[in-house]
This record gives structure tokens, C-alpha cells and sequence, in this order.
């Protein structure tokens, strides 16, 4: 059953952190607390299907001169019983 006053907030968005959830048949996101789609009725997830490729991902180069300065450097720790 559903209300006019109470329609699920909709996004364009790929918003899944912000409790977003989204219908494959209708290809909305909607913030809901509902597990199924008030529209179609389908199962919404709540998750990406995949997870995101490292294929764009930047590459540093890190200069010699830093690595062996940072290889030089000695940590101590101290832990009191």
C-alpha cells in the first residue's frame, strides 16, 4: 500500500555510504528503510554488484634520495607493563 504524503526520497546518485538503495528494474536509488522497491516491488540493494577497479589508480614514483633517507630512519617503541 502507498501513501502520496510518504514517497521514498529519490537519487541520480551512486550513493550506497548514504544509505541509499537501489532497484535494478526501475534504475533509481531510493533512502528507504524498506528492503523491496515501492515501485515494482523487486529486492533493492543495498551493496555494488563490483567492487571498484584499480585500473585508474595513479602510480607515484618515489625518488632514490628519499628512499634511502627513509630506509636510515630507526623507530623505537616503548611499552610500559
Amino acid at each position: 500500500m502507498m501513501f502520496p504524503d510518504k514517497q521514498p526520497k529519490m537519487s541520480l546518485r551512486r550513493s550506497y555510504a548514504n544509505g541509499y538503495k537501489y532497484c535494478s528494474r526501475c534504475r533509481v536509488y531510493y533512502l528507504t528503510d524498506s528492503v523491496r522497491c515501492p515501485y515494482c516491488g523487486i529486492l533493492l540493494r543495498n551493496s555494488p554488484r563490483k567492487k571498484k577497479s584499480l585500473r585508474n589508480a595513479k602510480v607515484v614514483q618515489i625518488p632514490e634520495d628519499v628512499e634511502k633517507e627513509a630506509a636510515k630512519v630507526k623507530i623505537e617503541v616503548k611499552a610500559e607493563a
